[in-house]
C-alpha cells in the first residue's frame, strides 16, 4: 500500500511564519513537525514529536518504508549478521571486526540512525570527524567500514555504500620501522641472559629472540611453535596470521637454543609446542610472550623496540644479499606484493648493488660511443 504524507509545521500561535501556513519548514520559531495525507487507507494528520527538520524527514522516509513493504534493516542487525558470516575467523579477527563495528553502532545511536538505509554520506563525514585517527589505525578502519556496507548492500539492506567516501590517508612510506643494526641484536641477545629470576625465562627469551633473529616468525608463530615444526635442520609450519607455509632451514645457534628449552610450566609431559601447553590460548600465550620481550628490550635500551622489527631487518638483509621479492616471501610466509609493499628498506648494502649494477651500462660501447657524440 502506497502512503501519500507531507511534511508540515504546525505553527504555534506566537510564531512569527505563522501566516506563511503549514507547508513553510523554514520556521524561525522551530515549531513542531508533523506529516498529513494519506496513511494505510486513511487520511491522517500525525506529530512527528520533533521539531528537528532532518529527523522529521527521516521518520517520514521510514514510514513510507512501511507502507511500500520494502525490507529494512537496522544498523545493530546488521552488525550482527556480519559478525555471523565472519564466525570461522581468527579470534584476533572478530574482536577487531567487533571492536570498530561498535564505535559505528554507537554513532548511529547518537545520531539517532537507526536503519542502515539511512546511513548517509554527510553522516560518515561526521564519523570521520568523531573517530578523529590518522595513519594506519584509520585506513584499517575505512576498509572494514567499506567491506560492513557492501554487505549491506548485496543483501540490499542499502542502495549505497557511503564509506567510500571516506578519505585514506596517503601513506608516503608504506611503513616506517627501521631494521635493528647488527649492535642492536647483539645487545638484545646478551639481554636476554640477565632477565628474570631464573634459567627458565633467560632461555625462552633466548629461543625467542633467535627464532625471530634468523626465521622472521611472527609472535604468534613463535608462541606456537611445535616439536613437529622441527625436521632436521629445517622449520615447517604454517602461519598463524595467513596460513602460508614457512620453511626455513634454522642455523645450529636456534636449534641449540630449542634443544635446551626448558618443558613449558604445567603443561603435560606429552606437550609438543615449545613455549606453552598445546590447548592454551592464542591471546594469552601472545601477551607472555610480549612480557618476556619487553623485558629483554628494556635490558639491551634499544629504542623503538618490538618483536616485528626482526621481521623488517630479516627481509632488508635477504634484498641487500640479492634475495628475489619472491625468495623472501617464501622464507617469510608471505605474498611478494607485501615484501615490496612492507619490508623493501634502502640500506647501504642495498645501494651498492644498484650503484654497481648500474655502473655496468657506464663502460658499454654504447655508452662510449654516446659520450663522443656528445663532446
Amino acid at each position: 500500500m502506497t502512503a501519500m504524507l507531507t511534511l508540515q509545521r504546525r505553527h504555534r500561535k506566537k510564531c512569527q511564519d505563522r501566516n506563511k501556513g503549514p507547508n513553510y519548514l523554514k520556521c524561525r520559531g522551530q515549531c513542531p513537525l508533523q506529516v498529513c495525507g494519506i496513511w494505510e487507507g486513511q487520511r491522517v494528520r500525525m506529530s512527528l514529536k520533533t521539531h528537528d527538520l532532518q529527523r522529521a524527514a527521516r521518520r517520514l522516509t521510514e514510514m513510507e518504508d512501511r507502507a511500500s513493504g520494502r525490507p529494512r534493516k537496522r544498523v545493530a542487525e546488521a552488525v550482527q549478521d556480519f559478525h555471523a558470516q565472519h564466525q570461522g575467523d581468527r579470534p584476533e579477527t572478530k574482536r577487531k571486526y567487533k571492536r570498530i563495528l561498535d564505535f559505528l553502532i554507537d554513532f548511529c545511536a547518537q545520531g539517532e540512525i537507526h536503519y542502515v538505509d539511512r546511513v548517509r554520506v554527510e553522516d560518515m563525514d561526521r564519523y570521520a570527524l568523531w573517530r578523529n585517527k590518522a595513519n594506519w589505525t584509520w585506513v584499517k578502519e575505512v576498509e572494514l567500514l567499506r567491506q560492513f556496507f557492501e554487505f549491506c548492500r548485496n543483501r540490499e539492506w542499502t542502495s549505497k555504500n557511503p564509506a567510500r567516501s571516506l578519505k585514506r590517508p596517503i601513506m608516503i612510506e608504506a611503513n616506517d620501522v627501521v631494521p635493528y643494526t647488527q649492535a642492536e641484536i647483539v645487545q638484545m641477545i646478551a639481554a636476554c641472559d640477565q632477565i628474570g629470576k631464573s634459567s627458565y625465562e633467560r632461555r625462552r627469551a633466548r629461543a625467542m629472540v633467535l627464532l625471530m633473529r634468523y626465521a622472521g616468525l611472527r609472535i604468534s608463530d613463535v608462541v606456537t611453535l611445535s616439536r613437529d615444526h622441527i625436521r632436521g635442520s629445517r622449520l615447517e609450519k604454517r602461519a598463524v596470521k595467513n596460513h602460508r607455509m614457512i620453511r626455513v632451514e634454522l642455523p645450529p645457534v636456534v636449534l641449540n637454543a630449542l634443544e635446551v628449552l626448558p618443558h613449558p610450566k604445567a603443561a603435560p609431559q606429552e606437550n609438543r609446542r615449545f613455549f606453552s601447553k598445546d590447548d592454551a590460548v592464542l591471546r594469552s600465550q601472545v601477551k607472555g610472550a610480549w612480557r618476556t620481550l619487553d623485558a629483554v628490550f628494556a635490558r639491551a635500551s634499544v629504542k623503538g623496540a618490538k618483536p616485528h622489527r626482526f621481521r623488517h631487518t630479516l627481509a632488508s638483509e635477504l634484498l641487500a644479499k640479492g634475495g628475489t621479492l619472491e625468495q623472501v616471501a617464501a622464507i617469510l610466509g608471505d605474498s611478494p606484493a607485501t615484501i615490496r609493499r612492507y619490508y623493501a628498506k634502502w640500506t647501504e648494502e642495498y645501494q651498492s648493488r644498484q650503484d654497481a649494477l648500474i655502473r655496468k651500462i657506464h663502460d658499454t660501447n654504447l655508452a662510449q660511443a654516446e659520450v663522443q657524440v656528445s663532446n
